[in-house]
C-alpha cells in the first residue's frame, strides 16, 4: 500500500445567497406601473370647475359693489339734505347797534356728509336773509350784497369762501343782523351740498315776524 505524503484537500464552493436590495436583471426589465388617465382627467375637469366658480363669484360680487355704490350716490341728492335743519333763535337787541341780532342752528341728522360755505376771514358760515309779503309770496332777498355772495357760493369763485364737511350728528352756530326794516316774515337761508362739487340746495329756516325798532 503506497501512502502519498502530500495532503488530501476537498475543494468546496462559496454560495452566496444574493442580496434582496440588489435589483437583477430581471428586476429591471418588469414594466413600471402607467397612470391612470381618467383620474388625470377627472383632476384637470375638478380645476376648471373650481377656477369658473371662482370667476363667476367675482362677477357676481363686482355687479353687487356697483348696484351698492349706485345707490349710494342716489342717496347723495337733494334727499340726503332732508333731516338738515335750520333753527333760529328769537331776535335780541344788538347792543348800541341798530337793528336785532338773531342766532341760527345749523345740524345733519341724515346718514351722509353735506357741506355748508363759510367765509374764511369771519369762520362763519354764509347764510342770507329773506322775507316774503305772504305764506303763497317767493323768498326775496332783502340785501343784494348778500344775494351777490351766495351767487358765489353756487359758483364757488370767491377767494374767502370755502366748504366745510358736516358729517352725521354735525352742527354750527351762527348769528345774522336783522335791522327790522321791513315789516314782512323773515326768514334764514343757507345752501348746503351733498358732495363738493354738487350745486346749492337751499335750506330755509322757519320764519318769524319782522323785529320792530
Amino acid at each position: 500500500m503506497v501512502v502519498s505524503g502530500r495532503p488530501k484537500f476537498s475543494v468546496f464552493r462559496a454560495w452566496v445567497q444574493p442580496s434582496p436590495s440588489r435589483k437583477t436583471n430581471g428586476d429591471s426589465l418588469r414594466p413600471h406601473s402607467v397612470p391612470n388617465k381618467d383620474e388625470e382627467e377627472r383632476q384637470v375637469n375638478i380645476k376648471l370647475a373650481v377656477f369658473f366658480s371662482v370667476v363667476a363669484l367675482l362677477f357676481v360680487l363686482a355687479e353687487h359693489l356697483g348696484r351698492m355704490q349706485e345707490r349710494t350716490d342716489a342717496n347723495l341728492g337733494p334727499d340726503s339734505t332732508a333731516l338738515v335743519s335750520l333753527t333760529l333763535s328769537p331776535p335780541q337787541r344788538s347792543g348800541n347797534r341798530a337793528g336785532f341780532s338773531v342766532r341760527f342752528h345749523l345740524s345733519n341728522r341724515g346718514k351722509h356728509s353735506v357741506f355748508y360755505p363759510m367765509d374764511t376771514t369771519t369762520s362763519v358760515p354764509i347764510g342770507q336773509l329773506v322775507a316774503r309779503g305772504s305764506p303763497s309770496s317767493e323768498w326775496v332777498s332783502l340785501s343784494s350784497s348778500s344775494k351777490q355772495r351766495l351767487s358765489a357760493v353756487q359758483e364757488f369763485t370767491d377767494s374767502n369762501l370755502t366748504l366745510i364737511e358736516m358729517p352725521p350728528g354735525g352742527w354750527v352756530d351762527g348769528e345774522f343782523p336783522d335791522t327790522g326794516e321791513s315789516p314782512e316774515e323773515h326768514a334764514y337761508v343757507i345752501y348746503v351740498k351733498p358732495t363738493r362739487d354738487a350745486r346749492g340746495i337751499r335750506i330755509v329756516s322757519k320764519s318769524y315776524a319782522s323785529p320792530r325798532n
